[in-house]
């Protein structure tokens, strides 16, 4: 594993309480998966005894943060198409330069969601042309379409070979990595949502020829309802929010903490110093309370957008304590 994949892989486990997610398998036999890291996503890999590797997980669905503009992306240099591949032109008209890469990007990646559907049974060609003509294909033609479609917008993008652990045995499945400014790779399965992936993908080097068995060692949820959902389609976003929140002078709770619950059982707490900050909040319904001791002394709830920035000040005078509160 090389440095920079190393030091992305440490970056991601040192934020996974922030909306993350961790699991851990042991891969007897066969294909043995490698490291990779991108945005949201980290996998470490460690050989043992007789061939076998232990693989850890970890996955956030923070905001991604790129920056820039689909203009940007047009000005830079065009990456190769598959031969005879032309951008629909539904979707072509619809690519403005003044967009944002991630807007653009994740354009493509809905228009694709709406005029594809994913297959398992489909027995035809998994080309990009092909999947797109037919509007349908196995996980394999709807990787190869998306990547098309990034690729004849401007965008980099790749195919991405691994396995997707259910809950019987290990599939053989393909996904997707996009390239965006600021934001480096970043994965997305076309087959679960917009820029979505989970620690039941595991990545290898190329197609699985040889089938491992994987064993859980540690299992974990995909978290992927704490997202919020877009046309249907669970959306990692771009941007998040931010919460500040201050007591007033007046506050009469020594040694208060600010907890914020968010959908999913995210629960996130900081100490006042002298103002408790939260920062990359998904989008979504939040609740706050202000804790001393073991009460619940104040209570608000408040609906986050996606570059929200609220402030919020505690007044001793008019906060109640919430009913059922202990206090």
């Amino acid at each position: 594993m090389n440095v920079r994949v190393g030091l992305t892989i440490f970056c991601l486990l040192a934020t996974l309480p922030v909306a993350g997610e961790e699991a851990s398998y042991l891969v007897v036999g066969g294909d043995i998966p490698v490291a990779a890291a991108s945005n949201g996503y980290a996998q470490i890999v460690r050989l043992v005894a007789e061939g076998n590797a232990e693989v850890r997980v970890a996955t956030t669905l923070a905001p991604i943060g790129a920056d820039g503009t689909y203009a940007d992306i047009l000005a830079g240099e065009r990456p190769s198409v598959p031969a005879g591949f032309e951008l629909p032109r539904r979707l072509l008209v619809e690519l403005r330069p003044d967009l944002d890469a991630w807007q653009a990007a994740t354009l493509i990646l809905e228009w694709a969601a709406d005029n594809v559907s994913v297959d398992i049974n489909d027995s035809g060609a998994q080309d990009a042309i092909s999947v797109l003509d037919r509007g349908r294909g196995r996980c394999s033609g709807l990787a190869n379409a998306n990547v098309a479609l990034l690729l004849a917008a401007g965008f980099e993008a790749r195919t991405v070979s691994g396995l997707l652990i259910g809950n019987e045995r290990p599939i053989p499945h393909r996904w997707i990595e996009c390239r965006l400014p600021g934001a480096g790779w970043v994965a997305s399965d076309p087959t679960l949502g917009l820029w979505t992936v989970t620690p039941r993908h595991l990545v290898f080097a190329d197609t699985v020829a040889d089938l491992p068995e994987v064993r859980v060692v540690k299992e974990s949820k995909d978290g992927l309802d704490r997202l919020p959902r877009h046309g249907g389609r669970f959306l990692r976003p771009n941007q998040g929010a931010d919460l500040v929140c201050r007591l007033s002078v007046d506050w009469a709770h020594p040694n208060s903490v600010a907890v914020l619950r968010g959908g999913g059982g995210e629960v996130r707490r900081a100490r006042f110093d002298p103002e408790a900050h939260f920062s990359d909040l998904l989008p979504g319904r939040w609740v706050l309370e202000i804790v001393s001791g073991e009460a619940v002394v104040a209570r608000r709830q408040f609906k986050l957008r996606a570059g929200d920035f609220r402030s919020y000040v505690v007044d001793g005078r008019t906060e109640k304590p919430p009913k059922g509160s202990g206090s």
